[in-house]
C-alpha cells in the first residue's frame, strides 16, 4: 500500500508552525497568572506585615495557660458576744505557678526571689528539718518525721546532715557556684513545693502578708522573675491569742496523713486544714469554697488573659457559747490563785496553813450552765498564746508543765472525796441508806482482816449520818456505805453522772474511767477485791475524771440526776453573721433514775454543810469564804486525791446558787491544796464582773479573793 505524503507548509496537526502557536499562548497566559497571583500575595504579605504585624507577632509566640485557686475565705469563730476570734485579713501572698515557671531555671528564680524577700525581712514557708547555716544540723522534729525527710530524698535512715545536704543538691540540680546558705535555702523551698504537690493545677505559696514595698520590688523584676505572682487573698490571724488558746485551735498545712483521708473530699496537698480545738472540729463548716481563674499568659509574661471561671465561697462562722470577758478572768483567776499558792510562805505565816499548795505545778478550771450544758469557761494553767504556738511551737512543746495540754478536757485525775456525792446517791438510790443511817468512824476501818484503811481524821470523826458524812469528807462512812453499795452499783451511779464516758465535747476530750474489775483486771491483770470497792468508793483507785466530768457531775446533781451534753458550740451562722443556719440546742443524754424522792435533796444538804465548813484562814469561822455578795449558799464537795508517796492533787466540785442552780463548776489542782478557796472568785466574775485579785505592797497575791466593803458589795448587787 502506498501511503500518503504531506507537504512542508501544511497547517494539518503535526505541523511545526501550529506547535509554536499554542506554546506562545501558553507561556503568556501562565505569565500573566504568575503576575496576578505575585501581586496577591504581596499585598497579602504586606498587610500581615505592616496592618496586622503586631497581631501576628504574638500569634508566633507560645501562650502558657494556668488554672489559679482562688482561696476561699474560712470561716470565723466568734465568742458568745460575737467578738471575733479566729478571723482572717486580705493580705499581699508571694506564689509560684508551674505552667510559668521556666524548666531549668528553677533554681535561679528562687534564689533571686529570696534575695528580694530577705533584703525587706520578709518570712517564707521552709520545714526542711536542716539548719539554715554551716555546720548545718538536723532540726529536733523528731526521730519519725526525720525519718520520713530521709526517705523523701532518697537516703538511708543513717544517713549524715551531710549526706542530705548532698543529696538535696543532686535531686533538684543545685549549682556549687551557690554558698552553702543560700543551696540550703533553695533547697528548703524545693522540698516544701515537693511537700505542697506543686504542679500545674497546685500552686506554691511561698510566702504571706508580705510590705508593700516588697510587692513593689518583686514586681519591677517580674520579668526576671518569671512564674512568681503576688495576690491577695485571706490570712488567717488570731486575735487576743491568749483567750481559750486550747479551744479555738489554729489551722496548718494538710499533712500526707490527712490528705490521704480528704483526697476525695476535694482538698489538695497545698491545702491548710484545722489542727487542734474547734478549728478541727468545725473543719467543714468553716472550711469554704475555693474558685478558680484561668490566666493565659505569651512567651514574654504578659497576661493575654484573665478570668474567673469559678467564684470562691466563704465558710460558715461559728459563735462559741464562751464569752471572753469571763474567760479571760477564769483564767486570771486559776493563775492568780496558783501563784498565791506559791507563796503562802511569804504572805502567811500561820503555821496551820498546809504548806502542799507551795509546789503546786498546775491546774484547770471548767465552768459550764446547769440546765443547758453550755460550757462557760475552761481554763488551764499554764496556757500559752496561739500566735506563739504559729511562730514558736518547739518552745511551748518542750516548756515545763506542758501548757500545750489542755488539762481542763484532756487532764484524767483522781476525784478523791468529791466522788462520795456519787457514792452516796448509789447509797440512798439502792436503799443501803437514808437520810438517818448512821456509822460510827473511830479513825480506822475494820471490817476487813487483812485490810485496814484509814480516815484521814485519825483520831475518828465520830457517829455520822450521810449529811455529816459529806460534811467532814469521812473515809470510814463511805468505805462501809460503798462495800455495802457493791461495785456494780456505785458503776451504773458513775456512768449515769459521766464517769468514763464520752462526753460529747465537740473538741478532743478524755473519757476517763470508773473503777470496775474488768478496768482493774485490763490494767493490773490482778483480782477485783472488795478491798478495791472501798477505794474506789472514796475517789480513788483507778477512776480518773476531768475537769469538765466534774462540773458535768455536779451539773446532773444540780439537775436532780438529768445529765446534759456539754458543747462548746452555740451556733453556725454565714461568714458575716448576718444569717442564722443552726443553733444547738441542749440535750439531755442520761438520767439516773430514782424512786427515793429524797437522794438529791439529801445530797445537796450534805454539799450545802460542806460550803458552810470551810472558812480563811483554816478552822477561822470569822471568815467564811463562801460568804457571797447576794447572800446565796454553794453545794459543793472538795476532795484531796493521793497521786504519790505525800503528793496529792487539790480537787472541788459543786454548782451555784445551791437551790436555783446556775453555774456548775469543776477544780483540779497538781500537787496543790486550797482549791475551794477560788470560787469567790469565779462567782464574783461571772455574776458580777467583779474579779480583783488582792496584791500586797510586794507585789504577791495577798489572798485567793477580794474582800469587798459593804459599800461596793451594794453597788454591786443593787443594794441586796
Amino acid at each position: 500500500m502506498k501511503l500518503p505524503t504531506f507537504q512542508k507548509n501544511s497547517l494539518l496537526p503535526g505541523d511545526g508552525k501550529l506547535d509554536k502557536l499554542n506554546f506562545l499562548i501558553r507561556f503568556t497566559v501562565l505569565i500573566g497568572l504568575l503576575l496576578v497571583f505575585g501581586f496577591l500575595g504581596v499585598a497579602e504579605l504586606m498587610k500581615i506585615q505592616i496592618v496586622d504585624g503586631a497581631y501576628y507577632a504574638d500569634l508566633t509566640q507560645s501562650n502558657s495557660t494556668a488554672v489559679q485557686t482562688i482561696q476561699a475565705s474560712r470561716g470565723q469563730i466568734f465568742d458568745s458576744a460575737g467578738n471575733p476570734l479566729n478571723t482572717n485579713k486580705i493580705v499581699y501572698k508571694v506564689i509560684v505557678q508551674r505552667a510559668f515557671f521556666p524548666f531549668g531555671e528553677e533554681n535561679e528564680v528562687i534564689e533571686q526571689t529570696l534575695a528580694v524577700l530577705r533584703s525587706h525581712g520578709e518570712s517564707w514557708f521552709d520545714s526542711l528539718p536542716i539548719s539554715h547555716s554551716e555546720p548545718f544540723e538536723f532540726l529536733d522534729v523528731g526521730e519519725s518525721a526525720l525519718d520520713n525527710f530521709k526517705e523523701r530524698i532518697g537516703v538511708n535512715l543513717e544517713a549524715t546532715v551531710e549526706n542530705c545536704v548532698q543529696a538535696l543538691h543532686e535531686n533538684y540540680k543545685i549549682s556549687r557556684e551557690y554558698t552553702p546558705e543560700t543551696a540550703r535555702a533553695i533547697a528548703g523551698v524545693r522540698y516544701e513545693m515537693e511537700l505542697r504537690d506543686f504542679s500545674q493545677i497546685n500552686r506554691f505559696t511561698l510566702s504571706e502578708d508580705i510590705s508593700f514595698d516588697t510587692l513593689v520590688n518583686l514586681m519591677e523584676r517580674s520579668d526576671v522573675l518569671r512564674g512568681i505572682d503576688i495576690i491577695e487573698e485571706p490570712m488567717r490571724i488570731y486575735l487576743d491569742g491568749i483567750v481559750a488558746a486550747h479551744i479555738r485551735g489554729t489551722i496548718g498545712p494538710i499533712s500526707a496523713e490527712e490528705f490521704a483521708e480528704l483526697r476525695n473530699q476535694g482538698y489538695s496537698l497545698n491545702d491548710t486544714i484545722g489542727k487542734f480545738g474547734v478549728e478541727s472540729a468545725m473543719e467543714s463548716i468553716l472550711r469554704g469554697e475555693n474558685g478558680t481563674r484561668t490566666i493565659e499568659r505569651n512567651m514574654r509574661g504578659v497576661a493575654v488573659s484573665d478570668e474567673v471561671t469559678t467564684a470562691a465561697r466563704p465558710g460558715n462562722s461559728v459563735m462559741l457559747t464562751i464569752d471572753s470577758r469571763f474567760q479571760k478572768d477564769l483564767q486570771d483567776i486559776l493563775d492568780n490563785h496558783i501563784s498565791w499558792l506559791r507563796t503562802l510562805d511569804q504572805t502567811y505565816s500561820n503555821e496551820r496553813l498546809n504548806r502542799r499548795g507551795i509546789d503546786t505545778e498546775g491546774g484547770a478550771v471548767a465552768v459550764i450552765e446547769v440546765k443547758t450544758g453550755r460550757v462557760i469557761g475552761l481554763a488551764t494553767s499554764p496556757t500559752y498564746d496561739i500566735n506563739d504556738y504559729l511562730t514558736d511551737y518547739d518552745s511551748l512543746l518542750n516548756a515545763e508543765l506542758s501548757p500545750l495540754v489542755n488539762r481542763a478536757t484532756a487532764g484524767r485525775y483522781r476525784p478523791g472525796s468529791s466522788f462520795k456525792t456519787i457514792t452516796s446517791a448509789a447509797g440512798l438510790n439502792n436503799n443501803v441508806i437514808d437520810r438517818n443511817s448512821t456509822v460510827t468512824c473511830r479513825g480506822v476501818y475494820t471490817f476487813f482482816d487483812d485490810f485496814r484503811p484509814y480516815c484521814h481524821n485519825r483520831g475518828g470523826c465520830g457517829t455520822l449520818n450521810v449529811v455529816n458524812g459529806l460534811r467532814l469528807s469521812c473515809n470510814i462512812f463511805y468505805y462501809d456505805v460503798g462495800r455495802r453499795t457493791g461495785i456494780d452499783a456505785l458503776a451504773e451511779a458513775a456512768e449515769a453522772f459521766g464517769v468514763g464516758t464520752n462526753l460529747g465535747l465537740e473538741i478532743a476530750s478524755a473519757t476517763g474511767r470508773m473503777t470496775t474489775p474488768e478496768i482493774y483486771e485490763e490494767l493490773l491483770g490482778s483480782g477485783f477485791t472488795q478491798g478495791i470497792t472501798v477505794q474506789a468508793a472514796i475517789g480513788q483507785s483507778e477512776t480518773l475524771m476531768t475537769p469538765l466530768h466534774l462540773a458535768v457531775a455536779a451539773a446532773t446533781f444540780g439537775n436532780s440526776g438529768y445529765r446534759y451534753r456539754p458543747y462548746l458550740v452555740d451556733s453556725v451562722w454565714n461568714y458575716d453573721l448576718s444569717e442564722l443556719i443552726y443553733r444547738t440546742e441542749p440535750q439531755v443524754v442520761a438520767e439516773y433514775a430514782t424512786d427515793r424522792p429524797d437522794v438529791y435533796s439529801v445530797v445537796k444538804e450534805g454539799m450545802i454543810a460542806v460550803s458552810s465548813n470551810i472558812y480563811w484562814p483554816p478552822s477561822d469561822s470569822r471568815f467564811s469564804h463562801f460568804a457571797f455578795l447576794d447572800g446565796n449558799t454553794a453545794a459543793c464537795k472538795t476532795g484531796t486525791a493521793q497521786i504519790g508517796e505525800d503528793k496529792y492533787n487539790s480537787v472541788f466540785m459543786g454548782y451555784y446558787p445551791a437551790d436555783d442552780p446556775i453555774i456548775a463548776f469543776g477544780v483540779v489542782l497538781e500537787n496543790s491544796e486550797f482549791s475551794r478557796y477560788i470560787l469567790r472568785n469565779i462567782i464574783d466574775a461571772y455574776f458580777y464582773d467583779a474579779y480583783e485579785p488582792d496584791i500586797n505592797e510586794d507585789g504577791l497575791i495577798a489572798s485567793p479573793w477580794k474582800r469587798w466593803d459593804d459599800a461596793k458589795a451594794q453597788r454591786l448587787t443593787g443594794g441586796a
